[in-house]
């Protein structure tokens, strides 16, 4: 494939160049070819009523079991005033990002705060948990999988 590409260089000048692109060897499969749109207000939520989890509820957005892609998944946590993800590990890295509400999370043993605009990085295997704040707490959260259901969950031994 080829690209064209402009570009400003230090002098100011804007240079233009076709480059011969290779396709990405690096995706498993290839892209989802066809744009859609999930509007959050339309997606169930799921949980809040394991206590093993806490008491948080999710919707997930995009996941191969949902949507026609295999290149990540995205979605939204929601927790009540004080509500709880206990600690657990999951190989794939994950990323938070805070929507409404405040909390902590901790990530090996450090808590972080998380608060609208705030973006969050869990490494693969890092053990972590969220609290979320007096008003409650809403993030996106991802993972560069091909479907939410191939995670496996791994809580930690909570203390009675």
């Amino acid at each position: 494939m080829t690209a064209l590409v402009q570009f400003q260089d230090a002098s100011a000048d804007i240079v233009t160049g076709a480059f011969d692109l290779k396709p990405a060897d690096n995706c498993p499969k290839a892209p989802s070819v066809q744009a859609f749109v999930v509007n959050a207000a339309d997606v169930a939520s799921e949980g809040g009523t394991d206590p093993v989890f806490g008491t948080v509820t999710w919707k997930t957005l995009i996941s191969g079991e949902k949507t026609n892609t295999s290149e990540f998944v995205l979605g939204i946590a929601e927790f009540g005033p004080g509500g709880t993800l206990h600690p657990h590990v999951h190989a794939p890295a994950e990323f938070y990002f805070g929507l409404t509400g405040s909390g902590i999370v901790t990530i090996d043993g450090v808590a972080h705060e998380i608060v609208p605009g705030v973006a969050i990085y869990i490494p693969g295997n890092a053990e972590h948990g969220t609290v979320a704040g007096p008003d409650g707490l809403r993030f996106a959260y991802g993972f560069a999988e091909a479907a939410f259901g191939q995670i496996e969950y791994r809580f930690s031994a909570r203390v009675a």
